[in-house]
């Protein structure tokens, strides 16, 4: 069985990697096909302090890379890099000086254009299995809108909004791993749009401060981008992290109707919603298509919207597809493409908004 490594226990690394290795661990062992190997460890150099944390229980922490692989054997790991994004080149490098060969990436996978070009040749010189975390473009909820765009049921996709917005005070105020709002949340929805639309450009980008009584975290209040598809697609992502309520959902706009998506929002429940909502006909448009050879009109006004209701565990689901993948040795490489193409419109957002005078005021960059 495969044995995963932990590198970085904030939020990604104890609050999602963690306690989901755990479920992974306990459904395949419920099937009769286990795949993980626990405890996990985990890296940090917070150990000491961060042994006692309630999410962490089960899970052997050390303080050092080095100390980690001494427990560990390279032929089997699976590395989880969770680390802030202008760490994790540097860390992907020293896992594979090490002999590690299956990584785990947690988005963006990388903090510059340099650190991106260096990781790819570093994937393709020492052979890494790397698989970027995009749960979101794996979930059930992405397959269904894959499905409506290429079955064309409601026409041709003609703009993508997203809309992910949450109240992130405390930890934005309490640590420094993000630069801006831009490696927050949009990378995800970046994703998937590239992945429902096709490559595309950058046509705008800007974020804004987050407020807090007397403090203010330069551009970390939330992000905009606009995106123009080679395939004619426009999209529009906002993520506004100073929300009071949250928000996860995707609409796309075809010819002949909208769908709605709306992932699930925390950890706390694991159902997503899809609302298909064909456009109106006319009476006289209905009449038309449906005219039978005795004059009869047979078909409805228009096809009923549609709401569906169902379990998206994403993030456990992608975490069983990888290490699948990894035992097999097919991971193939369609994955880590598309990031490498997240990353670089990212990094093009990331020098538009800094190029700009100042940061944009919540009351001028909100939705």
């Amino acid at each position: 069985m495969l044995q995963p490594l932990v590198v970085g226990l904030g939020r990604s690394g104890a609050g999602l990697h963690i306690r989901t290795l755990a479920r992974l661990a306990e459904r395949t062992a419920a099937a009769g096909d286990p795949l993980v190997t626990l405890p996990a460890v985990g890296c940090d150099p917070r150990a000491d302090r961060l042994r006692t944390a309630a999410a962490l229980r089960g899970t052997t922490v050390v303080a050092t890379l080095e100390e980690a692989l001494r427990r560990l054997d390279p032929a089997t790991v699976v590395a989880h890099v969770c680390t802030p994004p202008r760490l994790r080149y540097a860390l992907v490098a020293e896992l594979a000086a090490h002999g590690v060969r299956r990584m785990i990436v947690e988005k963006p996978l990388a903090a510059s254009p340099g650190e991106l070009d260096a990781l790819i040749r570093l994937h393709d010189e020492a052979g890494l299995a790397l698989v970027p975390v995009a749960h979101w473009t794996g979930s059930r909820l992405a397959h269904r809108l894959r499905a409506l765009v290429r079955g064309k049921r409601l026409g041709r996709l003609r703009r993508i909004t997203v809309d992910q917005h949450k109240p992130r005070f405390l930890r934005s105020l309490t640590s420094d791993g993000h630069d801006s709002a831009l490696d927050v949340e949009i990378p995800h929805s970046l994703a998937l749009a590239l992945d429902l639309a096709g490559p595309a450009e950058l046509r705008a980008a800007h974020c804004w401060d987050l407020r807090c009584e007397d403090r203010a975290l330069p551009r970390m209040g939330g992000a905009h981008l606009e995106l123009a598809h080679t395939s004619g697609v426009t999209t529009l992502l906002r993520s506004d992290l100073g929300a009071p309520v949250r928000q996860r959902s995707v609409v796309c706009a075809f010819d002949h109707g909208t769908a709605t998506a709306h992932f699930p929002l925390s950890e706390d429940d694991d159902h997503a919603q899809l609302v298909v909502t064909p456009a109106r006909r006319t009476s006289a448009a209905v009449a038309d298509e449906s005219v039978t050879p005795a004059g009869r009109t047979d078909a409805p006004e228009a096809d009923e919207p549609t709401h569906l209701v169902f379990r998206d565990d994403a993030l456990t689901d992608f975490l069983e597809d990888a290490y699948r993948a990894f035992r097999s040795g097919a991971t193939g490489t369609t994955a880590f493409t598309l990031a490498c193409a997240t990353a670089r419109l990212l990094d093009a957002a990331r020098e538009h908004v800094a190029a700009a005078p100042t940061a944009v005021s919540h009351a001028s960059g909100s939705r």
